[in-house]
């Protein structure tokens, strides 16, 4: 006989409604749904020599009486919404009433996700008795082993917790597997992850299946599963009751397709079926340039991995034989003419994507795509992934020292790449916008101990200047109030903006506190303030302006600085500037410098970088060695003596 069993939990532990593995899908149910099925069915892929598996997914509208054990099901969550109002979980009350509406109403959906030229689910049946024998893999993996992950070597699957997404994308929990095996055996099952309720004197575990009830066995067929698909090869099939349908659910499962599986796509090892829709290394091309022009947030990024792929003339591929574990191969498109994401896909084995790397440059236009190849490198890797298989931790593999040893020689490796690619891009390709004004300007003045011989210090370098006194309010962000030599201007009271009016000007603080910086700023006169606005007369320094503003990680703490410049300049100092997230900007400190091309000399003097004879002919390359090894946002200024 076939029905619902819910078994006891013998006084045990007691499930409530946040199941974790259910929780862990909520709020990406149908994009974890996808990823995890597609998954699954790649590495369930049943001849090698022709390893395009097939995954279908199609919606049904079905009546009550289409079902499987409907009225049972629904006096199951009517005892669960009983022993739960006892409770003060709210949680618990609202999920049961949402459940029962849905389970109690005359019609509803079914998505039903199969897949072909696969293995299908071994082992299905459980034998008792002295003859006792559980298998740990296939059926059993999925239907009775909760959090134990069934793959090994370089299969997905590391804490297995995917076999959850079909359940938080329904209603009220309910969802069947039927499978076909290469031994030809048949099975078919409902499961249901409730929540514990009482039944008969005892408290039920929570977990319920709907077959054979003589050791919670499926059997060879449900009538209600075939009335809606016949299964006649080889393969795994899911359906989901209560099916959390909206408008946009088959756009949703494309792109959460072309987002997870576009490399699985492109080399062939998957072909997908939405509906009335087929997904395969034909058509990729124009749902790529669908879902690109609807503008798509998630399928930002893939789009410039798209461009990676088919853009063969332009890519540049390169590999990394990783420690005799396997192979590194990386596949790089640089475009000033596209919006690339500047970041690296991580695809592991078959071409799921794992995550996106950054934090790589943020100069370089580029995009990339990186794949593990050997079982021993997908190995390795696996077991540094996160729950959610979305990132790398370190800290999860069995040494996790040498795991962050090697996941940053990778990401050391991509970046010397990226910054080797800069150094043969054209310049209207590299040019940067906003690196090349000069924002700031820092006089070098002495700060002494004592207040009169920092007044003194001050007076001998304000003999040639103009002082004028700061206003008393606040000027705006990018702005100043003190007179300097405007030319023209020198009648207007209005502030001006930083590339326009002005010439350099320093404010200087009043008083004794000593200060930490020394501000550069363009603006318009005021005759009041609390500071000293100082300017220079002609002569002196001024601002160079650059064109072709490249600074290029090389390692750790080194970097190239590239630019051209419109005149030759025979004694000059070079600043380098970083940006804050707010927009500040605070000098870095140079530990050594080295002359690369296009100028004669350079060498440290104190604080600044001082050059002679750069040449406008050529571009002017320099290296340097920051003091520490910090990622910096940088600017780039040129100051020419006169």
């Amino acid at each position: 006989m076939i029905r619902w069993n819910f078994p006891g939990n013998q006084g045990g532990q007691m499930k409530g409604v946040a199941d974790p593995g259910i929780e862990n899908f909520n709020g990406t149910e149908l994009s974890s749904l996808v990823r995890e099925i597609c998954q699954n069915s790649l590495d369930a892929a049943l001849n090698e020599d022709n390893p395009m598996v097939c995954v279908e997914f199609e919606r049904y509208f079905v009546k009550e009486d289409d079902i499987p054990g409907i009225c049972e099901y629904r006096r199951i969550l009517k005892q669960c919404s009983k022993f739960w109002d006892q409770s003060p979980s709210e949680k618990a009350k609202q999920f049961l009433k949402d459940a029962l509406k849905h389970a109690e109403s005359k019609s509803g959906f079914v998505l039903r996700i199969s897949d072909y030229n696969t293995t299908g689910l071994a082992d299905p049946y459980i034998e008792f008795g002295d003859s006792f024998k559980f298998s740990f893999d296939g059926w059993n993996a999925l239907v009775k082993i909760d959090g134990g992950a069934n793959k090994c070597g370089d299969k997905a699957g590391a804490y297995g917790i995917g076999k959850n997404a079909p359940f938080s994308n329904s209603y009220y929990r309910l969802v069947f597997y039927r499978t076909l095996n290469q031994k030809n055996e048949r099975a078919a099952q409902g499961i249901s992850r409730l929540m514990s309720f009482q039944q008969d004197g005892d408290i039920a575990s929570g977990v319920g299946y709907y077959g054979n009830p003589n050791g919670n066995n499926p059997v060879e067929c449900i009538e209600e599963l075939e009335s809606i698909n016949k299964r006649t090869e080889k393969g795994t099939d899911v359906f989901i009751y209560g099916f959390k349908e909206n408008s946009e659910w088959e756009n949703n499962i494309i792109v959460a397709i072309l987002e997870n599986f576009l490399i699985s796509i492109y080399n062939g090892h998957l072909r997908v079926r939405v509906q009335n829709s087929e997904i395969n290394p034909n058509t990729l091309g124009s749902y790529m340039e669908k879902v690109h022009e609807m503008r798509y947030r998630e399928t930002k990024s893939t789009y410039s991995n798209y461009l990676c792929l088919i853009r063969n003339a332009d890519v540049k591929q390169y590999s990394l034989n990783f420690h005799g574990m396997g192979t590194i191969e990386l596949k790089i498109l640089v475009d000033s003419n596209e919006k690339l994401d500047r970041k690296i896909l991580v695809v592991r084995k078959a071409g799921m994507k794992l995550f996106r790397l950054g934090n790589i440059s943020k100069l370089v236009p580029f995009s990339g795509i990186m794949e593990l190849k050997g079982e021993v490198l997908n190995k390795y890797f696996r077991s540094m992934e996160s729950v959610a298989h979305d990132n790398w931790e370190p800290g999860r593999h069995a040494n996790p020292k040498e795991a962050k040893k090697y996941y940053e020689e990778i990401k050391e490796w991509i970046r010397k790449i990226v910054a080797e690619l800069a150094e043969y891009t054209s310049d209207d390709e590299m040019e940067v916008k906003g690196l090349s004004g000069v924002l700031q300007q820092e006089l070098d003045i002495v700060e002494a101990n004592s207040s009169d011989k920092k007044r003194e210090t001050l007076n001998d370098y304000l003999e040639n200047i103009d002082i004028i006194k700061r206003p008393e309010k606040n000027a705006s962000k990018g702005f100043f109030f003190g007179k300097g030599d405007l030319g023209n201007n020198e009648s207007m009271s209005t502030t001006g903006t930083l590339q326009s009016i002005g010439e350099p000007a320093i404010r200087i603080l009043k008083g004794e506190r000593k200060r930490k910086k020394r501000d550069s700023h363009r603006g318009l006169p005021d005759v009041n303030g609390k500071d000293i606005v100082v300017q220079k007369k002609s002569g002196g320094e001024s601002a160079c302006p650059l064109k072709s503003v490249r600074v290029i990680k090389k390692n750790m703490g080194v970097y190239s600085v590239n630019f051209e410049i419109p005149h030759d300049v025979e004694l000059g100092r070079i600043e380098l500037v970083s940006v804050g997230e707010n927009g500040k900007l605070n000098r870095i400190h140079v530990k050594s410098v080295s002359a690369v091309d296009g100028c004669k000399s350079v060498k440290m003097t104190g604080e600044y970088i001082e050059i002679k004879e750069l040449f406008a002919a050529k571009k002017i390359k320099i290296d340097v060695q920051l003091i520490d090894t910090r990622d910096y946002a940088m600017e780039v200024n040129l100051y020419e003596y006169k």
